[in-house]
């Protein structure tokens, strides 16, 4: 076993606490160091099928460009976890990026940009069943299909003196940056026992005595269903125009358990002491009372990655961290994707 290895599990062994265990994003990354032109100096990933599973239904992907012109994307890096089969998950991985760049509007309005692409992409995903008169089933590999989602898109701000970083999730995949040797979260994890998703959904319940979040095999799930409260896909639980259901949020269609494909959004201008930016599925980071087993903690990251030596091969750095995550008790697929930051 690595040194790397040994360390990440004498960190992070299995969280033990409260029923409610969803972690929030850090709420403002501390700055204490000027903005910088940062760049994505190299890039490693890793995926593997969890033990408790019959096939990996996890998918990433990567795009390096060299920076470019002020706004003009030049990094882009998205986890992908499905769930009720692959399909949604392989969707997102070959067409995600490409409707953000549709929704692009040049580094301005970022985070706008990027909802509407997460917007759109899911009622892609959503389109009529095939078949007489579109009477198939709906969505993209059938109506149990989806995927959570986690991107980080680096640009040049628009006045080209420094780097932001654009962060995008929905459902529980994570996104950690490494900032002066300290873990900084910037995902939120969307799952129905986190109280605040909880009351989302119950407020649009047309049922209020039938709770539309219950604690069904072992974990709390939207409908009695779905361990998540945000994703792609999923048309069962969704409205279409035979069934309206309750309108959510801006998702621009109705859905009839409160699920929804708005994603929680920061813009982080990158500074000289940010290093390391690791997008995971929460299989990296699964806890025992969600039903994933044992996993890291972002502390445990930050201190392993921290240590990781120049020119070290990063495909191998996230290899060692999904195995550790395994070896403390992860049963769930596992995927990461490691980012080295540097200045230009």
């Amino acid at each position: 076993m690595s040194l790397a290895q040994q360390k990440v599990l004498r960190a992070g062994g299995p969280v033990r606490g409260p029923r409610s265990v969803c972690v929030r994003a850090t709420a403002e990354p501390a700055i204490t160091a000027a903005p910088a032109r940062v760049v994505v100096s190299g890039t490693g990933a890793y995926t593997v099928k969890g033990t408790s599973r019959k096939i990996n239904e996890d998918r990433y992907d990567v795009k390096i460009a060299p920076p470019g012109e002020p706004g003009e994307p030049f990094a882009w890096a998205g986890v992908y976890d499905g769930h009720g089969g692959f399909a949604v998950a392989d969707w997102l991985k070959s067409k995600l990026f490409g409707v953000v760049e549709k929704e692009w509007t040049n580094g301005y309005k970022p985070e706008f940009s990027i909802t509407e692409a997460y917007l759109a992409a899911d009622r892609q995903l959503l389109s009529v069943g095939a078949g007489f008169m579109g009477m198939g089933e709906r969505g993209v590999g059938g109506s149990k299909c989806g995927a959570t989602a986690a991107n980080a898109l680096f640009f040049a701000a628009p006045d080209g003196a420094s780097t932001r970083l654009l962060t995008a999730n929905v459902g529980d995949a994570r996104i950690v940056l490494v900032r002066a040797g300290q873990p900084v979260q910037l995902s939120e994890d969307h799952v129905p026992d986190r109280e605040a998703e909880r009351q989302r959904i119950e407020r649009m319940n047309p049922n209020p005595k039938l709770p539309l979040v219950r604690y069904m095999g072992g974990t709390w799930r939207v409908g009695g269903l779905l361990a998540l409260s945000r994703a792609f896909g999923d048309a069962y639980l969704k409205g279409s125009l035979q069934f309206e259901g309750v309108a959510a949020g801006s998702d621009g269609y109705s859905s009839g358990f409160g699920v929804i494909a708005e994603p929680y959004t920061t813009v982080t201008p990158l500074t000289a002491e940010d290093s390391w930016l690791v997008v995971a599925s929460d299989g990296l980071f699964a806890e025992e009372e969600r039903g994933g087993g044992g996993g890291l903690d972002n502390q445990g990251l930050a201190e392993v990655l921290t240590e990781v030596p120049p020119g070290a091969d990063l495909n191998k750095v996230a290899e060692a961290l999904a195995t550790a995550a395994v070896k403390v008790g992860s049963t769930d697929d596992v995927t990461l994707v490691v980012m080295r930051l540097g200045t230009a």
